[in-house]
Formats: C-alpha cells, structure tokens, sequence
C-alpha cells in the first residue's frame, strides 16, 4: 500500500498511528489543527481498526477546518507501531517529520518553535520541546484530566550517553529532519515497543538533538482505574518494556559505541544509572504526586459527610459513561 502526496509537499508530516480509540484521535487531530504553523500534513495509519471510525472523526475535522491536510491509511490487518509509522513516512514526502501518537497533544506553539529551532541549528536532527506529564482519567467517551506534572528531560539527557540507559523523552516531543531516514535507516520494524528509543540512538549519531525547555508538549498518560483498551504502551505492557530493553542490551553486545566501547554494557550501566537517577527525581516532584492523592482523599472526605451528594455524583458519572 502506498499513497503518494509528493505534488503538494509540505514542510513537515505528522505521523498519527491509531486503533479504536476516536475520542482521542479527535483530540489529537484537534491539537494538530490548532497549531499556529500551518505546513503540515498529516497521516493517519489505522492500524486495523473499523475504518469508519476513523474516517468519521476526519469527517468531523475537516468541516471543522476545511484546509486540513489529512490523509487516512487502513491496513486490513494490525501490524507494530514502528511498521506503522514506516508506512506512513514510506507514503509521504516532507523536510521534516513527527510521530504525534493519538492519546497525546501539542500547544499551539509546537510546530512554530521547533521549525524555527530546526532552521536556525543546521546540524541538528532532532529539536526536542519540553513536556508536560498529564495523568487522566479515560472512561467510555470521556476523558478527564486528574493532575499534571514537569516531565524531567534536559539538555544534558539528550545527548547519546544520556539516552543510552533510557527512553528519555515520548515522541510527542521530538521534530526530526527527514534526511536521517536515509542516514541511518527507518524504525525497526521487529521491535513491539521501545522501538523509537532504538531510533533515537542510531539518530543521534548524525546530528545533535537540541532542547526547546519551553513545556509545548503534552504526555498523556492514563490513571489505573481507567478501561484498559486505552491504556499507554509503558503501564500497560511494562512486561515488554523490560523484554524488550534485554533483548536490545544483548544486541547491542555485538555494537560499539562512538567512543569505541561495548554498547551493551555502556546500556545496562548507564541503565544502573538512569534508575537512580529517576529515583532521585521522584522524590524532588513528590509534593506533585502528593497533590493528587490529597484531591483523591478530599473527594472521599466528601463523600462521608455528604453520603446523598456522593451518589448524585456517582450517578451522573455513570450516566456519563453509559450514554444514558
């Protein structure tokens, strides 16, 4: 399957890869139209799913923006997120490109920034923004912010000894030039997850990535009580995160890297180190964290005093989950 949009080719390409969940992509598409930087395309890869679903929320979109570069491509059968996004750049032409997955969003700014930072450092590969860490609440067709929080990523954690121990930053973040698909290769196809962490190390040997501190990124990330089909990647599937990074440290065994030495254990104790570090990091935002289970224990305090105004609220979030 290929779809050609070379006559109109834009600055950059959006790759939004999705699966069964049209309220987010409807969000996500919105986040993308909002954008005060308008040389875009973007291509959807429905990754399997009922195809009406998506073309619905395109539908919606484009009325709502009737010069919205969109384009859809339904693959009859579901295939790895990183085969996904090798579909849509294969079938697409841009100087620049992004993987915005379809849980997360931009503020208006994003493309703007990053595209002046890309034009201004000519040796860069990638212009990554700062970030935003949102914890939401996903049932039914409702999505509902429950607290947010700084996303720990510097200067110093996108350079390639800083990536090597762990993903540092979603892709949300991340514009890249499109030139380092011919420099060092597309996403590797046969990795279930981590996958853009593995393309980010082989990028990063062809050119810096350079940091926009300003937060222009938002991570969306769900709350363990919401439905699980909407779950992300890293809570959902942390079996394979941790499948996945030893098979990448034992391939990494036969690898060098720029300073001449064994990428695998450079990996696994720059791995050793990230964790510690995380640690660290976990207690500096502890009052964050904190703030959420304080709302949390504010509602149930609630409940208890006013039983009555408790189950009017249950319901009417119940209703709001069932439609009816």
């Amino acid at each position: 399957m290929r779809a050609n949009y070379d006559d109109e080719m834009p600055l950059v390409t959006i790759v939004m890869r999705t699966y069964e969940r049209p309220v987010m992509l409807a969000r996500a598409l919105t986040s993308v139209q909002k954008q005060t930087f308008t040389d875009w395309s973007v291509v959807i890869v429905n990754n399997g799913g009922v195809p009406s679903r998506v073309d619905d929320v395109v539908t919606v979109a484009r009325l709502a923006s009737p010069s919205s570069d969109i384009h859809v491509l339904h693959l009859d059968d579901r295939v790895g997120m990183e085969e996904a996004s090798n579909i849509a750049l294969q079938a697409s032409s841009s100087e620049y490109f992004v993987i915005h997955d379809d849980d997360d969003t931009w503020k208006p700014a994003f493309l703007e920034r990053t595209v002046a930072a890309m034009s201004t450092h000519h040796d860069a590969a990638a212009i990554v923004t700062g970030v935003t860490k949102i914890h939401e609440l996903s049932r039914g067709k409702t999505l509902r912010p429950q607290a947010s929080e700084d996303f720990y990523l510097t200067q110093e954690r996108l350079t390639f000894d800083g990536m090597l121990g762990n993903n540092t930053f979603p892709p949300i973040a991340a514009l890249f030039r499109r030139s380092l698909l011919n420099t060092v290769g597309m996403f590797d196809a046969t990795l279930p997850v981590l996958g853009d962490w593995e393309f980010n190390l082989r990028a990063i040997t062809a050119g810096p990535f350079v940091f926009v501190p300003e937060r222009l990124a938002n991570y969306h990330i769900r709350t363990p009580d919401s439905d699980v089909a909407t779950g992300n990647s890293i809570t959902v599937g942390r079996d394979r995160h941790r499948e996945t990074k030893v098979l990448l440290h034992e391939r990494w065994m036969s690898e060098s890297t720029p300073d001449g030495t064994n990428k695998g254990e450079a990996a696994k104790s720059a791995h050793e180190e990230f964790e510690r570090q995380e640690a660290q990091t976990l207690v500096a935002h502890q009052p964050v964290r904190r703030s959420f289970v304080v709302r949390q224990g504010v509602r149930v305090l609630r409940v208890l005093r006013h039983p009555s105004a408790g189950i009017r609220g249950a319901v009417r979030r119940l209703r709001r989950v069932t439609g009816r």
